[in-house]
């Protein structure tokens, strides 16, 4: 048999090593470019969602201003971090830290429901473009248009410029962010039951 001279095991071994670095940098950049998909996805799916509930708000009488708050209510699994009240780090926002020693999604639960019938304001991150950290920029708007056609309801939902994770991966296929739109049309029941 013959011996292999030991300089070109040592080049086979830094072959296949090289080899590995780059299969692992095709399976890396899969991965995260199919976690940049699902969080697509998932913001498609909660902008969908908040269309249907809006349009359904609409369909049974609301007025727009609520049912604009029924579309951003449901689209807070994909409008950011809570903007106002601000929680503290215990996850409570401050002027209830007193009176409601909870956590962060019971606080939320209860400002949600306030918020719903006027008795309280709150706001999330990618609802008007702002954020509560000074050193996040933050552009992205959630938009509910309202129209009527027939005997329809049209409600559509739509994330100006949805913000993607801040990565290098963001900036490079999706600049600032991109539009997420929902759309939902039902049957105006109102005028069923809300005439005079």
């Amino acid at each position: 048999m013959p011996v292999i001279p030991r300089r070109v095991r040592r080049h086979e071994r830094g072959a296949a090593m090289v080899e590995a670095l780059l299969s692992m940098f095709v399976i890396f950049l899969v991965l995260f470019g199919m976690l940049q998909v699902f969080y697509f996805f998932t913001g498609q799916l909660f902008t969908d969602y908040a269309s249907i509930r809006g349009a359904r708000s609409r369909a049974v009488g609301f007025r727009d201003y609520l049912t604009d708050r029924e579309l951003r209510v449901n689209a807070i699994g994909a409008s950011g971090l809570l903007v106002e009240p601000q929680l503290n780090s215990s996850g409570v926002s401050d002027s209830f830290s007193d009176r409601y020693p909870t956590s962060q999604v019971s606080t939320e639960m209860l400002l949600i429901s306030r918020y719903m019938v006027g008795a309280r304001w709150i706001e999330y991150e990618y609802w008007f473009g702002r954020s509560a950290d000074q050193n996040r920029q933050v552009n992205t708007t959630l938009n509910c248009g309202i129209s009527s056609s027939m005997n329809m309801v049209n409600v559509t939902g739509t994330f100006n410029n949805y913000a993607f994770p801040d990565t290098s991966t963001k900036r490079l296929f999706f600049g600032d962010g991109i539009n997420l739109t929902g759309t939902a049309s039902l049957s105006d029941q109102a005028q069923v039951y809300l005439e005079d």
